[in-house]
């Protein structure tokens, strides 16, 4: 027979372990907002298990408080698991999820006394919780990433169910078989924990290694991708588009007098020009479509399944919408322009690199011919 008093001191000893753990990680000044909830809930839950398991305490320490501080904590966790799908958990909601708790217990303590009532009641109650969790950041997808977190919440939730739901079909809670019950329950909290603990410092794991991948792929005046960015994503666009048979365009920009812009009204203003043809072409863009910085003032389109005269026509509405538009930064109105060299797979092949190369070649010649147009190499 599974000794109780000794899986419940197990249990708190791994919910002791686990919190301390997300604390540990969530001590980084750099610590995502989510990770900090997750500890302060964890930390709640531990001290709700110790308020409610520890002898000796008042009734409405032992029988009402730990368990409304355990809501609480669950509900901190499911806040920052909401926070970490870009949502959120009103305050409100937060108090609803404890007052439950804590006006049913008090019921079941202090005007209808029963055992058998607080542990049916906190079985379901905190099951539900924990499958609202899993739900939480199932929705979200990414199974990849969440699917240890979401199983260990699932877990947890059919083991608290299950006790609850024995505790509902037998009379006497202290019986061999709700014994039994109760002691695998109590085996299966735990286990549980271990895999929300391991699958939510996964996430954030996977939230970090996606930022640092952000951070060595993009530019970070415009937002559009550099040249290991462009090489990476350029390749894998080209060899798609070369497969499927299909046409791929490269169209070079380079923003006209860009060092005259800079000299005259300063380097702010300079950046916020990279900043507004980054916005304007990513407007003509569809969702595969790749725009990269390839160097100070140029940039690089990457269409696939666009011939030369498409992409010239693309090239010409961009060309139209800039030299239209006015960048205003500090009460100042800057208008430029922009000269576009245009090349396609059909005529070039789909290197990349060649596909580039003559497409400078091409805005070097509209340069010549008296820049704002757009040539076709």
């Amino acid at each position: 027979m599974l000794n109780l008093d000794t899986l419940l001191l197990v249990q708190i000893c791994v919910t002791l372990l686990t919190t301390a753990l997300l604390v540990a990680s969530a001590c980084y000044a750099d610590s995502p907002p989510e990770q900090r909830w997750w500890a302060a809930g964890n930390v709640a839950v531990s001290i709700g298990m110790v308020m409610c398991n520890v002898d000796g305490l008042p009734l409405l320490v032992n029988n009402i408080l730990g368990y409304g501080v355990i809501a609480f904590g669950i509900a901190l966790v499911l806040r920052g698991l909401r926070v970490y799908c870009n949502n959120t958990l009103s305050w409100t909601t937060i108090g609803i999820i404890t007052g439950i708790a804590l006006v049913v217990m008090a019921y079941y303590t202090l005007v209808a006394p029963s055992l058998r009532a607080r542990l049916c009641f906190s079985g379901f109650y905190y099951a539900i919780l924990n499958w609202m969790c899993a739900f939480a950041i199932a929705r979200r997808g990414s199974w990849r990433v969440s699917g240890i977190a979401v199983a260990g919440f699932v877990l947890l939730g059919v083991a608290l169910f299950l006790r609850g739901t024995h505790m509902l079909t037998h009379s006497d809670p202290a019986d061999a078989a709700s014994s039994l019950v109760m002691a695998l329950s109590t085996l299966a909290v735990p286990l549980a924990q271990i895999c929300i603990a391991f699958g939510v410092i996964l996430m954030v794991m996977w939230r970090y290694a996606e930022r640092l991948r952000r951070l060595s792929t993009l530019d970070a005046l415009t937002g559009a991708l550099n040249r290991a960015g462009l090489e990476m994503q350029g390749k894998r666009t080209g060899l798609r588009a070369q497969r499927g048979g299909r046409s791929l365009a490269v169209i070079m920009i380079d923003v006209d007098f860009f060092k005259v812009i800079n000299d005259t009204y300063g380097h702010p203003v300079g950046d916020e020009v990279l900043r507004h043809l980054a916005r304007l072409v990513r407007l003509e863009l569809r969702p595969h479509d790749l725009l990269a910085r390839f160097g100070g003032e140029e940039f690089v389109l990457v269409l696939d399944g666009v011939d030369r005269p498409s992409a010239l026509k693309v090239a010409e509405r961009l060309r139209a919408r800039i030299e239209y538009e006015m960048v205003e930064l500090d009460k100042l109105s800057v208008r430029y322009t922009a000269s576009m060299g245009v090349v396609c797979s059909d005529q070039h092949d789909y290197d990349l690199i060649r596909l580039i190369s003559a497409g400078d070649a091409a805005m070097y010649e509209a340069k010549r011919a008296g820049r704002n147009r757009v040539a076709a190499g």
